[in-house]
């Protein structure tokens, strides 16, 4: 299976990751009380509905579109499986949020369920990695063990174990600054 990595800010890859994003927040909807499920099935931020006095959204464009925050100012990647569309990742790079400290955070990283447990992931967080150098930093959800376990062993595959583990295992950080990118192999 050969893995691609591809913008996607416009377009038909644009629009794969925002039906991606609504998949994506209704999984994390599971792990977070804050994500609730509309009277139209979508999943919201809370804090934001409440804030907008409203229903919320009523498609998977509108959901994206609500729960989208500093995004549009991110780095929006396609995960490509042998042409298909596969997962996403969005990269936050040098804004105000980020600490003094962090280069890039990533912020929302999924794979479609087909997609899964067949190495998809870790491909496409090494070559994430590879693309960006710096110092950075990556959360996972309390709550959220498979999450914690997946970023655990690929950081520390991708570090030689060499990285931060901050706030009970739910962050990690590293500088693959001066790191030489590593020759990918793909799985069978």
């Amino acid at each position: 299976m050969q893995i691609e990595l591809v913008p996607a800010h416009s377009g038909d890859r644009a629009l794969a990751l925002s039906h991606f994003f609504v998949a994506f927040f209704h999984d994390l909807s599971q792990f977070d009380r804050q994500i609730v499920v509309n009277r139209y099935g979508l999943p919201c931020w809370e804090p934001t509905l409440i804030a907008c006095g409203t229903d919320g959204p009523k498609t998977a464009e509108e959901c994206a579109r609500f729960n989208w925050w500093v995004r549009d100012q991110a780095d929006r990647t396609l995960f490509l499986a042998d042409g298909v569309p596969a997962g996403f990742a969005i990269v936050l790079s040098r804004h105000p949020p980020l600490p003094d400290d962090v280069d890039h955070e990533l912020m929302d990283f999924y794979i479609a369920p087909k997609f899964r447990r067949q190495g998809v992931g870790r491909i496409a967080a090494r070559a994430l990695f590879d693309r960006q150098p710096g110092r950075w930093q990556v959360f996972q959800l309390e709550r959220n063990a498979p999450a914690i376990a997946f970023w655990h062993r690929v950081i520390g595959e991708y570090t030689g174990d060499h990285y931060l583990s901050l706030d009970n295992g739910t962050q990690q950080r590293f500088d693959n600054s001066d790191r030489a990118p590593a020759k990918e192999t793909r799985p069978d």
